[in-house]
């Protein structure tokens, strides 16, 4: 089959060779073995039966002929000109040419006498009746007797093979029909996107796409199962879906995996559309994801679990995924055979282990999150003097960590990460180096000062394209050097060696930048004899060892290591057991050693202390991810999830305007159901056909019980509403508002107050105390002593208020001070940020008093008399679901000069045509009612009772105007009953959800 057959059955979407497969697929889900389709098999198979080509041609999408006939006609028009190609003659063992048997015209005329007795005439109208069309006014569209005889007569050309005829045939109808050139491509693409390039398409292409009609009920039925399958629900600052319905879903998309399965959950956070955005993402890391040819790092293999506002600080964890822990859920109730890891960033897994001030580069032991130990256990060796020898153990213990059920075995941060920030506090340790004191004296009496080594560097790095070439050392206004930020492109441009034969291209990025002056080896011997070095050597060449070392470090653990086939196993089987999996003992040795010489030659050049958490981490357990664990570290990269966040913000944005457009349609849950629209085609349109089957009895079940559940729901809340009093039609306004008062009361008597695990007074609540603190029964307190009072009860205490950047959450810090209300008195700034941001500012008394009472007392009683002051001379912000979910009415809408209406006459001429149609269609229902006509009758019925219309007297053309303008009349009315109903209900949704039923 030829190339322009291929592209015109719409199948080869790559190249040739990967055309036949999509055939062989198509052909199968037709019932139909694709060997016996091709006349000649094997890797060249350059034609095929035309009876896999009358299959081919009836699924084509063509909309111009009669759904019903259309098969009939394409089976009946092939079968007369299957002996175009019936005779085979092989020339060679590489090629089949096909001749002609016989004049295709007679074989056509067999078929006119057997099925219309022998009248042509006969035969080319019923072929031009067969074409139903919807442009009545475009005679173009029309199908007729000549464009049949057209392609009779090309059948007719000896010269032509029969599956050639058939695609020439087919092609040149679709381009005088609708043609369409490149002209108009390059606009659409240009100027139209989504919905509005489908409408586009559907002007240039008519009959081919399905109308809006239809496009909107599949958007309607997908919406619905979205809604029953994965339950999206809210949470403090976004959406989430149930993590387990969906890897339910994953399980029919994937249906090849087997024994274990291993799945990753990770997160990230970054900034997008002007917002701090997280997410939390779930995909697989089965070996069978490798042998499929599949990516672990594509974005459209990661799918997420929640997406929120805000970033990824631990109050907005714990807010999001504490108060309402789903994928804890999904953990602890795992079966064995699903095996679950964490992976992420420093600051991500720091928040997610446990909570602010307990794990962090600054603390004395927080450093660590596989082992609790001070900073002076950084330059601890084992007994034969190597760091790598000293095997640190992994049994911290994170009694707050939001994932328990996850061991802490299986948590690994992301190797990308790791590079970036490990090449970032390198190459900020030389410019640091270039500015001490020490350097700035040896420089005096050179020539070579620190502009010249900063101008260096920064030329080196440019050079391989680093910051589009720009790169520069940021510097503050007092010329000290700030923080440099890479990303993991330029960690690697920047720490790898040039290409071979580029070295004068790409010069070495510390060259004319570390001085080449001598220094003392000082490590001990034992070192020295496991690292190969001498016992001197020159700053330059250390500073390279230790950028070596780290770069080869990267590059083991970044690459997938090679599977080896076991004795006895299939070649090219698709089993994981068929294979031996993970690293090798050469390459554990060579990331031994290169840990080593990182660790001790960073300690020799910066000292221990310069040791980041990063780089020890994968000093001390990079060695033992490589041996313990049986999946690669590199599939642990987070990589492939922030790409997808990032395209599905992207694919959101491209499709609407920014903030969620004039329906404040949350980009969060448009990420979700757009989704489920991916993966629901994936998996009907898979290999798999068995799959596909059962997934479509899983969702029909789901569907089924979700309307079951919902009219359950409603009739179980209104059964309880009619003991409160509850009105069902109300009537006026004091209906209704004895309607809000019922379903307040009931959503207070059935709500479930919900009780942490410790059941303590203050559980949940965090505190920050200010100013000095009272005496309590004749005690002195003191800070500590009430925090140590806090803590007692359950409570957690704070020294500031969370960032307004990067740690805004929902979450209620409560503030305690000791204001006395006298005049003039100073307001410290951080009860007026507390204020600002809605916090309660309540007296240390509120604290006495509820532990006194061991109730938490009402935050009322005993706020400070000063207060109500305060808030009057401060601007109060808008709460987090105000700024991400509640639409904001823009006052410049006010400003705007309203839009002139439409001219009278303009009007009347629109009046007059609906009336007119009004009319026609009244005329028509009538006569419809008292006979059978058909389809093509009922078109013309409307046009003569159109023209009749235009010949009545003027009175009664006034009196079908007014029938249609009290119709419009009735319908505004009802649609503004609509409209108040929907507000109403509106009220009442709140109401309705804290029902805890």
């Amino acid at each position: 089959m030829t190339d322009e057959l291929l592209s015109a059955m719409g199948i080869l979407g790559h190249k040739v060779k990967e055309g036949f497969k999509y055939i062989d697929r198509y052909l199968a889900s037709e019932g139909l073995e694709p060997k016996s389709c091709f006349i000649l098999n094997g890797s060249k198979r350059p034609y095929i039966k035309l009876q896999a080509v009358q299959h081919l041609i009836a699924g084509l999408p063509n909309r111009m002929m009669d759904k019903c006939k259309k098969k009939t006609f394409v089976e009946s028009l092939l079968l007369a000109v299957q002996g175009l190609a019936e005779v085979q003659v092989k020339c060679n063992s590489d090629t089949v040419r096909h001749e002609q048997k016989d004049d295709s015209l007679n074989v056509i005329s067999e078929f006119i006498d057997q099925k219309f007795n022998g009248n042509k005439e006969e035969f080319l109208s019923a072929l031009s009746n067969l074409i139903s069309i919807t442009r009545k006014k475009d005679n173009d569209m029309l199908l007729t007797a000549d464009d049949v005889v057209s392609v009779l007569q090309k059948a007719s050309e000896k010269s032509k093979k029969g599956a050639k005829i058939v695609k020439e045939s087919i092609s040149t109808l679709y381009k005088t029909r609708n043609p369409i050139n490149a002209a108009d491509v390059i606009h659409c693409r240009e100027n139209f996107s989504g919905t509005r390039l489908m409408n586009q398409m559907r002007k240039l292409v008519p009959d081919i796409l399905p109308s809006r009609g239809e496009e909107s009920k599949a958007v309607a039925k997908l919406t619905e199962e979205f809604l029953a399958v994965l339950l999206p629900r809210r949470i403090s600052t976004g959406w989430f879906i149930d993590p387990a319905r969906l890897l339910e879903v994953l399980l029919f998309r994937y249906p090849f995996l087997e024994e274990e399965i291993h799945a990753k959950i990770q997160g990230d956070a970054a900034k997008m559309g002007g917002r701090h955005l997280t997410y939390i993402g779930l995909s697989f890391l089965n070996n069978e994801i490798k042998l499929r040819g599949l990516s672990y790092q594509n974005p459209k293999e990661i799918y997420p679990v929640a997406l929120f506002y805000e970033s990824d600080s631990r109050d907005n964890l714990e807010e999001n995924l504490g108060k309402n822990n789903f994928m804890e859920r999904l953990l602890a109730e795992a079966p064995p055979h699903m095996k679950f890891y964490l992976s992420g960033d420093e600051m991500f897994l720091q928040s997610v282990l446990s909570g602010p001030g307990v794990l962090s580069p600054l603390t004395e032991t927080g450093w660590n999150i596989y082992y609790e130990c001070n900073k002076e256990y950084k330059k601890s060796v084992g007994p034969s003097g190597l760091r790598t020898d000293l095997e640190v153990p992994i049994n911290r213990s994170h009694p707050e960590s939001l994932f328990p059920s996850i061991p802490l075995t299986h948590i690994v941060p992301c190797i990308l990460h790791w590079f970036s920030r490990c090449a970032e506090k390198l190459l900020m340790l030389e410019v640091e180096n270039m500015f001490s004191l020490a350097n700035k004296s040896a420089q005096v009496s050179g020539t070579t000062t620190v502009d010249d080594l900063i101008k260096n560097l920064e030329s080196n790095i440019s050079l391989r394209g680093v910051h589009q070439g720009n790169f520069r050392v940021p510097l503050d206004k007092n010329g000290k050097p700030e923080k440099i930020s890479l990303n993991k492109d330029d960690a690697i441009a920047i720490f790898s060696p040039p290409p071979a034969g580029k070295d004068q291209e790409y010069p070495n990025v510390l060259t004319h930048v570390v001085p080449p002056a001598k220094m003392v080896n000082s490590l001990p011997e034992r070192v020295k004899e496991f690292l190969k070095l001498d016992d001197s050597f020159t700053e330059f060449t250390c500073v390279s060892l230790i950028w070596e070392s780290m770069y080869k470090m990267f590059q083991i653990v970044q690459k997938e290591p090679e599977n080896s086939l076991r004795e006895n196993a299939t070649c090219g089987s698709l089993r994981p057991s068929d294979y031996r999996w993970g690293y090798s003992e050469e390459q554990k040795q060579e990331y031994k050693y290169h840990a080593e010489r990182l660790y001790q030659l960073v300690c020799l050049r910066y000292s221990w202390k310069n040791l980041t958490p990063y780089m020890i981490k994968f000093i001390d357990y990079g060695l033992h991810f490589m041996s313990h664990l049986d999946i690669p570290m590199c599939r642990f990269s987070t990589e492939g999830g922030e790409h997808s966040h990032y395209d599905r913000n992207c694919f959101y944005y491209h499709h609407t305007t920014r903030n969620g457009g004039r329906n404040s349609y949350d980009p969060n849950f448009a990420q979700f159901s757009t989704l489920w629209k991916r993966l629901s085609y994936e998996i009907y349109n898979g290999d798999d056909k068995s799959a596909s089957d059962a997934f479509k009895s899983h969702v029909a079940t789901h569907v089924a019980a979700y309307k079951i559940q919902r009219c359950f729901r409603m009739y179980h809340i209104r059964n309880k509403l009619r003991k409160t009093g509850y009105t069902e039609s109300p009537e006026n306004a004091e209906e209704r508002r004895g309607n809000l008062e019922s379903l307040s009361k009931l959503a207070s008597e059935t709500s479930v107050n919900v009780i942490s695990k410790s059941g303590k007074l203050f559980s949940g609540k965090s505190f920050i105390l200010t100013g000095n603190v009272p005496k309590h029964c004749g005690s002195k307190m003191t800070h500590q002593t009430v925090a140590k009072l806090i803590e007692d009860w359950g409570g957690k205490v704070r020294k500031n208020i969370p960032g307004t950047s990067k740690g805004q959450s929902t979450k209620k810090y409560v503030l305690l001070t000791n204001l006395s209300g006298k005049t003039g008195q100073k307001i410290p700034g951080i009860i007026k940020d507390a204020l600002r941001r809605h916090f309660p500012v309540v007296d240390y008394q509120f604290l006495y008093d509820s532990v006194a009472c061991k109730k938490v007392q009402p935050y009322a009683v005993y706020h400070p008399p000063n207060v109500e002051d305060i808030k009057r001379k401060i601007s109060v912000l808008p709460t987090l679901q105000q700024v991400h979910f509640r639409k904001k009415f823009r006052m410049i809408s006010l400003l705007k000069e309203p839009r002139k209406s439409k001219i009278l006459k303009e009007n009347v001429v629109k009046v007059a045509k609906n009336a007119a149609v009004f009319y026609a269609i009244m005329k028509r229902k009538e006569y419809v009612q008292s006979k059978d006509v058909t389809f093509k009758e009922c078109g013309e019925i409307f046009v003569q009772y159109t023209k009749q219309y235009s010949q009545l007297p003027q009175g009664e053309k006034q009196k079908y105007m007014q029938m249609w303008l009290n119709k419009q009349n009735e319908k505004l009315k009802q649609a503004k009953r609509i409209a108040e109903l929907k507000a109403y209900n509106t009220v009442q949704k709140p109401h309705y959800d804290a029902l805890k039923l």
